[in-house]
């Protein structure tokens, strides 16, 4: 009987013996990082850094910073990356694919005019363009909208462009737009930092014959109408803006779309 209690005894002392070993036993490791540096030209740097953090499968293991350039010409800045091999690799193709080429974009800027009195629509509205107004029907006081002249822009991120459209009694304005992508090409979104719409300067007219004083024309300075920013995606039409007209009851109603591509 003594005999077979210290067998056990053996036994289990070296089960104890067997399972230390396989307890303390290492997890296992990692895989060692490195960080790297990646110069960003052209994309928006927040997007730069999303798209790194997208190519992270294991994000507790990526740290992912952003460094602007300043006013170096040659690029927007640098993305700092810490994360394994496999992880560097995935990140500098992406980056490769998105920060090759700065972005265009075609833009149609229309000038549309609006009126609280019902009336003739004159030139038939485009389809895009009923659907903003729509949008806006809570919004805007008008009863009849009449379009009065469309642009077509074609601008390149972060330079600005300038077009033209004109207006009742060949009255010019003045378009200046500039743009920057801050999406990736499967999930484009487009910020327009500065659009700003300015009214040009009347030209003297010769003084009429027989007109009393004070009748003369007094030139008008240019003004600015609209001055803002604001964001849209491609394919999408926006109200941009409206600027009452003096001495009427109409408002200018300035639209733009950001032309798909193909």
């Amino acid at each position: 009987m003594k005999r077979n209690s210290c067998t056990r005894l053996l036994a289990l002392a070296a089960l104890l013996l067997l399972a230390v070993p396989l307890a303390a036993a290492p997890q296992e490791q990692p895989s060692s990082s490195t960080t790297m540096r990646y110069d960003i030209r052209f994309m928006d740097l927040h997007a730069a850094e999303v798209l790194a953090w997208d190519q992270c499968s294991r994000k507790e293991q990526c740290r992912v910073g952003s460094l602007s350039a300043g006013g170096d010409a040659n690029r927007r800045g640098y993305l700092e990356v810490t994360a394994d091999a496999s992880t560097q690799e995935r990140i500098a193709r992406a980056l490769a694919k998105e920060d090759a080429l700065p972005l265009t974009q075609s833009f149609q800027v229309l000038l549309v005019a609006a009126s609280t009195r019902g009336g003739d629509s004159g030139l038939e509205m485009p389809p895009n363009v009923q659907k903003a107004l729509g949008d806006l029907k809570g919004f805007l006081p008008f009863k009849s909208y009449e379009l009065l002249d469309a642009v077509w822009m074609r601008a390149t991120q972060d330079r600005p462009v300038e077009g033209r459209v004109s207006g009742r009694g060949g009255a010019g304005y003045e378009v200046r737009m500039r743009f920057r992508n801050l999406g990736s090409a499967t999930d484009r979104s487009l910020f327009l930092d500065a659009f700003s719409v300015t009214e040009e300067p009347s030209m003297p007219r010769p003084p009429v014959a027989g007109a009393k004083e004070g009748e003369a024309f007094t030139p008008r300075p240019s003004r600015d109408l609209i001055s803002t920013s604001f964001s849209l995606k491609p394919g999408e039409t926006i109200v941009v803006g409206t600027s009452k007209v003096d001495g009427t009851s109409e408002a200018l109603v300035v639209l733009l779309t950001a032309v798909p591509s193909p």
